[in-house]
């Protein structure tokens, strides 16, 4: 009988244990507007308070948003969390269908990271890595690896997907093995989720108070990611500057495989030239071409395009030799030429292509943070 104050006592410590562990944080999801139309964007903000209303700085933190619409379709966002706050503009397209639409939102106590392991190789010390997104921008950071080849790079923070390379800190220029994990795809428990309903179109009068209302958010949509997954490598042993232009900007019919590509950045001899017609005489094999930009193949007709858009040869002839990027050659037939000729493309420069990744590194494409502006895109369904 006496030990019933002692059970009552532990009962009441295991509740205030309990308790002391759940988190005291909440999300707090602001709208511009909760009734929208097609054509606008919905500015949204998203705060980390305490139960007494005031920011939590969560200094660096991750803001898993899930947008989902009445037919049950879903896209994920992913932004950062700076200061106890994340934000962004969700631009919507004229092709959405009107209709109640639910943003659910999950924070992780969790920045960007990646983890990784340095394979058949002892007491390496450090490796370089090597950050490119798609801006062209680029950062560079020395690696510690531990002596079981271990590594962690933290707190990079980029949009959209990129490229991080990996090669030797020393002059030994032999290929490294290397695996990488990325964090934030891998499963977590949420330390906080809240939920809110907005409108494209002109709402039921019985759907209007609804969406002032918070939306009940279980974890578990959080929790659903499943366990880390390697990133894709890509192989790049040797490509050029102008080879990964190409597989960064060419598009459809102009990867043809039939084609010849003249790098223009890669030669510094081609600035001392009038225009981009004085370069080519002479350097593509059954291509005929004057100064003024008159040209044959094989005896037919060539079509000039810029950036994949058709315009007269005159336009090429303007364009600074400093401007141009990579030159595509297509001998006949090539499917856009007129009359089925043969075609020259030329590519401008967009800005970072001197720094696009040497050869001899390792690279892997991954996945960083969704921009702070973005169209909504219901057809999307993973990050």
């Amino acid at each position: 009988m006496k030990s019933t104050p002692l059970l009552l006592l532990i009962c009441l410590l295991l509740s205030a244990s309990i308790q002391a562990q759940q988190p005291t944080g909440r999300l707090a999801i602001k709208f511009n507007k909760n009734i929208l139309q097609p054509g606008d964007s919905l500015q949204v903000t998203v705060d980390y308070k305490d139960a007494g209303g005031r920011l939590v700085n969560k200094s660096l933190a991750t803001l898993e948003l899930l947008i989902e619409n009445e037919e049950g379709r879903r896209t994920r966002l992913r932004w950062p969390v700076i200061e106890g706050r994340a934000s962004g503009a969700i631009f919507l397209p004229n092709s959405l269908p009107p209709g109640k639409y639910t943003l659910l939102a999950g924070l992780q106590q969790r920045f960007y990271e990646v983890v990784g392991q340095v394979k058949d190789v002892k007491n390496i010390g450090s490796i370089q890595a090597m950050l490119l997104v798609k801006t062209g921008e680029w950062a560079e950071q020395r690696v510690t690896v531990d002596p079981d080849g271990s590594f962690a790079i933290r707190n990079w923070l980029f949009e959209d997907n990129a490229l991080l390379a990996f090669h030797r800190t020393d002059n030994n220029n032999q290929p490294l093995n290397i695996s990488i994990r990325t964090q934030l795809d891998s499963s977590y428990e949420p330390v906080a989720v809240a939920g809110r309903s907005f409108y494209i179109g002109n709402p039921p009068v019985a759907v209007r108070p609804t969406l002032n209302m918070p939306v009940e958010t279980p974890e578990a949509l959080f929790a659903d990611r499943g366990t880390m997954l390697p990133a894709v490598v890509v192989k790049r042993t040797a490509t050029t500057r102008a080879q990964q232009f190409n597989e960064e900007y060419v598009s459809g019919l102009f990867r043809s495989g039939n084609e010849r590509l003249i790098s223009i950045m890669d030669d510094p001899s081609a600035i001392g030239f009038f225009n981009l017609f004085n370069y080519l005489q002479g350097r593509v094999a059954g291509l005929q071409i004057t100064p003024t930009g008159a040209a044959t193949w094989r005896g037919g007709g060539v079509t000039f395009f810029l950036d994949e858009v058709r315009v007269p040869a005159q336009q090429i002839a303007n364009i600074p030799m400093t401007d141009i990027a990579i030159v595509k050659a297509y001998p006949p037939p090539f499917i856009g030429a007129t009359g089925g000729g043969a075609a020259v493309a030329v590519y401008t420069r967009r800005g970072g292509e001197a720094d696009y990744l040497p050869a001899n590194r390792q690279v892997f494409k991954v996945r960083g943070y969704t921009p702070s502006i973005v169209v909504l895109d219901m057809n999307k369904l993973s990050l």
